[in-house]
């Protein structure tokens, strides 16, 4: 009995031992194959840049960009993004590049042409209606001249937004891109039997707020060919009547950096594409085209 005893002892603190052993090596072992915290996204490819916007509050922003374009703001014209002054300083520790040359940091606002059942539409009654237009003065409907001031009205509220703004970046010297997407408010043929000279209208609105503001450098248009045209009615062979060569394309919508590089070559107003935004590592990244 007592050698019996003791056998059982020795057998007993071996297999202690053992489950100890798995219990302590897990972890490692787990960590090794994969079941630790997912590893941080790789910087984009060389040359590449990213933008963000309010989306982003509260995340970690990307790594390693080369340039970036940010949101000024939260998602509407009148609105403004909680995070702007944070992401400014993100984008200004961006090297920017040479060739193509594109600024460490560029600047992008929400438009739209939501017609005279918003709060903030240009009416003579509330005496915002007062400057003029391209197309006479604004009598407070839905018209091309109502258009047209507010967009310059929405496009001066964003650019006070980044130059009252405590961070190294010029508003008046900065890269501004017009975001023109179906995704806000725009005229439709429901609304109206001239919808597309109305978006037109605030668009060339938006254009000119940024220009009556300070803006001094490139203003573009980042959208894809089928947005523009739903919006605009125009196509690449059209938009020049109404927007010049001068005013470049962010191309939106490429899933890989080969389809951005694609679609540089893919301009829906004729002009100049100068960016092509892509997927990657759950952000927005930008490809500079040459």
């Amino acid at each position: 009995m007592v050698l019996a005893s003791h056998w059982w002892r020795l057998t007993t603190a071996a297999a202690v031992t053992a489950v100890l052993s798995i219990v302590l090596t897990w972890p490692l072992t787990a960590l090794a194959k994969g079941h630790g915290p997912p590893p941080p996204p790789p910087p984009p490819p060389a040359g590449t840049g990213y933008d963000i916007s309010y989306p982003q509050c509260g995340s970690a922003y990307p790594i390693g960009q080369a340039f970036g374009v940010v949101g000024v703001n939260g998602g509407l014209a009148n609105d403004a993004n909680p995070c702007l002054a944070s992401e400014l300083a993100w984008s200004q520790s961006s090297p920017g590049l040479t060739s193509p040359l594109q600024a460490s940091t560029s600047l992008y606002i929400n438009t739209a042409d939501p017609g005279n059942g918003v709060a903030d539409w240009p009416s003579p009654a509330k005496g915002t209606a007062t400057g003029s237009t391209p197309y006479g003065s604004c009598d407070g409907s839905w018209s091309t001249a109502c258009a047209y001031l507010y967009g310059e009205q929405r496009a001066a509220y964003s650019y006070a937004l980044v130059a009252g703004t405590a961070t190294s970046v010029n508003a008046a010297t900065a890269t501004w891109w017009l975001d023109i997407e179906t995704a806000n408010s725009w005229a439709k043929k429901r609304n109206s039997s001239n919808w597309a000279a109305l978006n037109i209208a605030a668009i060339e609105g938006f254009v000119a707020g940024l220009q009556g503001a300070g803006a001094t450098g490139s203003i573009g248009f980042y959208s894809t060919a089928s947005q523009w045209q739903t919006i605009t009615g125009l196509t690449a062979t059209t938009s020049p009547a109404y927007f010049p060569s001068s005013e470049p394309n962010w191309l939106a919508g490429a899933s890989s950096l080969s389809q951005a590089q694609s679609n540089c070559s893919a301009s829906f107003t004729g002009a100049h594409v100068s960016l092509a935004q892509f997927a990657s590592g759950g952000f927005d990244a930008d490809y500079a085209c040459a």
